[in-house]
């Protein structure tokens, strides 16, 4: 996935907005970042429960990984280019849903 793919997919999600944080592109829903810029061109930015960052980190440290920048908050970076499709479309989804409101989760299924 590519980073424009990744963008395109978090923005399709019921809510989500494109916007800025930091002087850099994210995707907000409900006024919280789920999908953010980083630094590193090559990786962006997820908003996931710390246990999730942990598991990710754990068992695909190639892909998932923090900077001391992140190290302790609720977020994770990602090497979109290295990541699993379906599995990094998981993450975002799971990101979303964190921030998403009881009736937009209830329409998802959730």
């Amino acid at each position: 996935m590519t980073r424009d793919e990744m963008f395109a997919y978090a923005l399709g999600l019921p809510g989500a907005e494109d916007s800025t944080l930091h002087g850099g592109r994210c995707v907000r829903v409900r006024g919280h970042w789920i999908v953010n810029e980083n630094q590193d061109s090559d990786a962006l930015a997820l908003a996931l429960d710390r246990e999730t960052v942990d598991f990710l980190m754990e068992t695909e440290p190639q892909t998932y990984f923090q900077t001391p920048h992140f190290e302790g908050w609720p977020a994770v970076l990602v090497r979109f280019a290295a990541a699993d499709d379906d599995r990094l479309r998981e993450q975002i989804d799971r990101a979303w849903a964190r921030r998403a409101s009881t009736a937009q989760r209830r329409a998802r299924g959730l």
